[in-house]
């Protein structure tokens, strides 16, 4: 006798919620290169051709775009979920939240 187990997640929500954190997973990507990239290049001028003073402007501003770097993901996490942006009211009204034990 064989027994069929059914899914309660209908594959359009999976395929949905794979999608998302795709997507997700990109803008991740694509902030982190957008951010890096630029002192990586100002790194690399400066090894190559002694051509870069950290005190311009640029540089100044590359350094800038790394620590932007540490402060992008939670807003691109709050953009892309729903449960992210619950939780982040929950914590922000000062409800109590529920965490599981670990035994």
């Amino acid at each position: 006798m064989f027994v069929q187990a059914t899914s309660t997640v209908s594959s359009s929500t999976v395929s949905a919620a794979g999608r998302n954190a795709v997507v997700t997973s990109l803008m991740v990507c694509c902030g982190f290169i957008a951010c890096v990239t630029p002192v990586q290049i100002a790194i690399v001028m400066d090894l190559v051709f002694d051509a870069v003073d950290n005190r311009t402007w640029y540089y100044q501003f590359t350094i800038v775009l790394l620590e932007v770097n540490s402060c992008i993901n939670p807003f691109i996490y709050a953009v892309k979920y729903r449960e992210f942006q619950h939780g982040v009211r929950r914590l922000l009204s000062g409800h109590q939240m529920q965490v599981a034990a670990i035994a």
